[in-house]
């Protein structure tokens, strides 16, 4: 084996866990400077060359945990960008909460299943989901800076995608057909860019991926059919509505899970 074999079998993976990072490179020669200077410092105490190499790759540390700590900051960004990405776990939290208060509130806000509709019903019903979207939106763009590594263009795109979806689903809740694709747009678009950070389980990114795209059709076709058919599209719009809010807030708090052990384990290492 090379003298550097380890070293580069550690830095391949290393750069693996890292791929979507724009700055992946320059991480990894970091990475290997770090290395090569231990093995280095270790060889002038007198340690053989294999075993050299070995110490300094086992004080660095697992490589998929050193790719996680790296996540926890934004190599490029604002303030905002940052917060956003140190603060997922729980801003998931609030926003699946926010979908499942939704699916409460669209029941007497949205319908006249329950009780006879109310315009302060709706107007409670139409922030609530407004708020869910808001919420939605802060932690796609977390997950694209953690992604990425930076606030970039299309993290930008994303989260002004996201901010119409908010507006129209604030101003305009009962027309899904407008707010829905828009917000699924957003989550499909950051789901695909944030594949690589195992930010949320495959599973569960395998059903959003699927589901999201069904729902906005379901939504653009609800809406047709209420406007265009004397038909009753209460129920159906409402059950899209859930159906929404219950994908939606399941795979936050599989996020919330997931980023918020990894979070533990990384602030773990740093202690150690």
């Amino acid at each position: 084996m090379a003298a550097d074999g380890l070293i580069d079998q550690y830095v391949e993976s290393f750069r693996r866990r890292v791929r979507s990072r724009r700055d992946r490179d320059d991480l990894a020669d970091e990475v290997r400077d770090h290395l090569l200077t231990a093995r280095e410092r270790f060889e002038a105490l007198g340690v053989e060359p294999h075993v050299a190499e070995r110490r300094a790759l086992a004080r660095l540390g697992d490589p998929t945990l050193v790719a996680s700590l790296l996540t926890e900051v934004p190599s490029k960004g604002s303030l905002m960008s940052l917060f956003l990405s140190r603060h997922l776990p729980a801003m998931s939290v609030a926003a699946a909460a926010a979908w499942i208060a939704a699916i409460v509130v669209a029941v007497y806000g949205q319908t006249g299943m329950v009780v006879p509709w109310t315009q302060e019903a709706y107007l409670v019903s139409s922030a609530v989901i407004g708020l869910a979207c808001l919420l939605t939106t802060a932690v796609l763009v977390g997950l694209n800076v953690r992604a990425t590594g930076e606030l970039d263009t299309t993290t930008v795109v994303i989260a002004a995608v996201g901010a119409l979806a908010t507006v129209a689903a604030a101003l305009l809740s009962w027309f899904i057909a407008i707010w829905l694709p828009l917000l699924a747009i957003a989550v499909v678009w950051t789901l695909v860019r944030a594949w690589a950070t195992h930010a949320g389980s495959r599973p569960f990114t395998v059903v959003m991926l699927a589901l999201m795209p069904l729902l906005a059709v379901g939504a653009i076709v609800a809406t047709v059919l209420g406007q265009t058919m004397p038909v009753d599209t209460e129920l159906l719009s409402w059950s899209i509505l859930a159906g929404l809010a219950a994908v939606v807030a399941a795979s936050l708090v599989d996020v919330a899970v997931r980023v918020g052990r990894r979070t533990a384990r990384a602030a773990v290492a740093v202690a150690s």
